[in-house]
């Protein structure tokens, strides 16, 4: 019996839920149900929040509050319970109690714990990311849970690997059994990706840890290998951590192409590509009119679905209306994003948004940003915009999945875009690319931002005079992105690429079955 990949995270997007905040969680569920496709023996192990991570409504139109991110009933219906199970801390008080419940998927499966006491820890995971009155007691519940998970795993099924997703998880290794590989997969070179070492779980769990000051080194002292997940951001991993070099290394990430892709054969020609979009977009069009009654007509339909966080730079959809009337008359811009309920910039400019998305009647603001919206919009738009600073972005898959419906992108130079888009052919860049981070409040951030604005207008402007005049090119453009970007991002590569021993066995397992047959 082969034994099993782990998986250690803090959120998963998987069908229907609302198990996660961003990209992280959804990189995770395209790694699951790739995985499962192709046989793997993958186990994800992550916490359930009952009430997930975070949506937004606008109250007739004028006040933008939160409200309740719920599962759906279709995914509650699929969680199989296990047991419950209790962790201790070292003197022998509870430290956590937890459900524990299984989402099989084929070959994966996805342990989900639902923390039900103490009533104080248990809040912390009631929503996801939510712990910034007790970081640490929300990283070592986390840790020991997922631990104990583990060890039973182990005692059972066996265990190959354990990858730990991000530094929130770092004490993870530190309760394992010596023998047990871990690698540490490191998803953003951003000051939040690395968490002060909660030194007290020493006590707490009994442990020993390094005398270093962030969870993000404990991790990397802990690990066989170190995973950046861009080869841009391992550049920037290692200046951050060059005592840790010699373990590292990359693997861009990628997305599940069965997920996202809609276009599942090649149309044969940028004619035939062409009506393939425009049905998309008509598609989504209806959405829009459906929504808000507002019409796209033959405008380029612009998006911008991200996140709303300050690196990710949403304000340059700001500046367009404020600066560039006759830009944005021709257009209809698409806006999507949710910012952190703890976030005050970000949900000052999702407030900017909605009010935008009330006055003109070429732009379009989905303040619940998820999955299904993503599904749409990604497809069918004509132009993602992805405009991180540079440095600040770890990778990026949200133009991988417009890339693979031949949707172009207008990106900064950061991420991923800088190995899968050659500007002009099949996407365009613009910007300055940094060798270093930068401190975004500091006065050369903003000239850089001035910077990067002017020459992104240019480029934009280009991009619509194109769509306007020769309609054709720029569908060539578009054509090429469906034909590059597929090759380069699909899941499975990505899974090869960290198995790829598994993914050996389990082909050679099927071709001697076939060859019995």
């Amino acid at each position: 019996m082969m034994k099993s990949i782990v998986s250690v995270a803090m959120e998963i997007a998987l069908e229907d839920s609302a198990n996660y905040a961003g990209g992280l969680g959804v990189l995770e569920a395209d790694k699951f149900y790739g995985a499962a496709r192709l046989g793997l023996p993958y186990i994800v192990i992550a916490p359930l929040y009952p009430s997930g991570y975070v949506d937004w409504d606008c109250i007739n139109r004028v006040k933008f509050i939160e409200v309740r991110h719920r599962h759906s009933l279709a995914f509650l219906s699929k969680l199989h319970f296990l047991r419950s199970i209790e962790v201790r801390r070292s003197d022998g008080r509870l430290l956590a109690e937890a459900d524990i419940l299984e989402y099989s998927h084929g070959s994966a499966k996805a342990i989900l714990y639902r923390i039900r006491r103490p009533i104080s820890v248990a809040r912390l995971f009631r929503y996801l990311y939510r712990h910034h009155s007790d970081e640490c007691t929300y990283y070592i519940a986390a840790a020991a849970v997922s631990s104990e998970i583990i060890k039973k795993l182990i005692n059972g099924e066996g265990i190959q690997v354990v990858d730990v997703q991000e530094a929130h998880l770092a004490l993870v290794p530190y309760l394992l059994p010596k023998d047990v590989r871990v690698r540490f997969i490191t998803h953003t070179p951003g000051p939040w990706g690395h968490p002060r070492l909660c030194k007290e779980a020493e006590e707490i769990l009994g442990i020993s840890l390094p005398n270093v000051k962030t969870m993000t080194e404990a991790a990397m002292e802990a690990a066989e290998k170190i995973f950046a997940v861009s080869k841009k951001h391992f550049e920037i991993t290692k200046m951050f951590f060059p005592k840790y070099v010699n373990k590292m290394s990359h693997v861009t990430n990628a997305i599940d192409i069965e997920r996202w892709q809609r276009i599942k054969k090649d149309p044969g020609s940028v004619k035939e590509f062409a009506k393939v979009h425009e049905e998309f977009k008509k598609e989504l069009s209806s959405i829009i009119r459906a929504l808000v009654g507002k019409s796209v007509g033959n405008r380029m339909l612009v998006s911008w679905v991200r996140r709303i966080v300050k690196y990710k730079r949403p304000y340059f959809i700001e500046w367009i209306i404020e600066e560039n009337n006759d830009l944005r008359d021709r257009v209809f811009i698409i806006t999507a994003g949710k910012p952190h309920p703890n976030d005050v910039w970000g949900k000052e400019m999702a407030t900017i948004f909605a009010r935008l998305s009330r006055t003109l009647n070429n732009f379009f603001y989905y303040p619940n940003y998820g999955i299904e919206f993503a599904y749409y919009a990604l497809s069918a738009s004509d132009l993602l915009l992805f405009t991180p600073f540079s440095c600040w972005e770890a990778s990026g898959t949200s133009m991988m999945k417009a890339g693979v419906n031949g949707v172009p992108t207008l990106s900064s130079r950061d991420g991923a875009s800088l190995e899968l888009i050659e500007d002009g052919f099949n996407g365009w860049l613009f910007g300055r690319e940094l060798h270093q981070m930068i401190d975004l409040e500091s006065e050369e951030a903003r000239k850089i931002d001035e910077e990067d604005y002017s020459d992104f207008i240019k480029k934009l402007e280009l991009i619509l005079d194109l769509y306007e005049r020769d309609r054709e090119k720029f569908y060539e453009v578009a054509y090429n992105s469906y034909k590059t970007f597929a090759q380069n991002v699909d899941v499975v590569r990505l899974l090869k690429q960290y198995y790829g021993e598994f993914v050996s066995k389990v082909e050679e397992a099927e071709k001697t079955s076939n060859q019995l047959k």
